[in-house]
């Protein structure tokens, strides 16, 4: 699986854990919303910022030359 799905499916399950943990909780004031969403919103954000795909091995890039 190449490593941008995996952190959208991450990403994904990220929001909506954290969306269905506002409801459970029964947020309802605006200040608590924008706490979840800012939980929801930064991890995800940093995530992608500072995970990169590793060094391509000299198998792949072999492999790569050869196509």
């Amino acid at each position: 699986m190449r490593l941008n799905v995996i952190k959208a499916a991450v990403t994904a399950v990220w929001v909506v854990a954290l969306c269905a943990a506002g409801i459970a909780l029964n947020v309802g004031s605006l200040s608590g919303w924008t706490v979840i969403a800012a939980l929801a919103i930064l991890p995800p954000l940093v995530m992608m910022w500072r995970w990169h795909e590793p060094a391509a091995t000299m198998s792949e890039i072999i492999q790569e030359a050869r196509r």
